[in-house]
């Protein structure tokens, strides 16, 4: 059995098929630490986020009021702490080498 499909049959076959397959995901702006952690942060510990990201770079925790900073509730202490990715992983990219990815975690 052959299947004859006109142009118009591909177009709407296309346009139905095509958000399935699509390689791009809307990412939200804002999202929990828990929710990041393995893309962002390669799935150090919440402390070891804490202490060696957001404490060590005060500059981007939003409390402190900084221009382009991106964590909201760092320490976590009665609020969840988020994350704007938008900032996030730019300012991931252009600092990840000032970060010590070996520390050991404190406990």
């Amino acid at each position: 059995m052959e299947l004859t499909l006109t142009k118009q049959d591909l177009l709407s076959l296309a346009k139905q098929v095509a958000p399935l397959i699509s390689p791009t995901k809307h990412e939200p702006d804002w999202v929990k630490l828990e929710d990041i952690r393995a893309d962002l942060f390669a799935g150090k510990a919440k402390s070891w986020i804490r202490l060696y990201v957001f404490d060590a770079f005060p500059e981007i925790q939003i409390e402190n009021g900084h221009q382009g900073a991106w964590v909201v509730g760092a320490h976590g202490t009665g609020k969840i702490t988020k994350i704007y990715l938008p900032y996030a992983r730019a300012w991931m990219h252009e600092h990840h080498d000032e970060i010590d990815w070996t520390a050991k975690e404190v406990r």
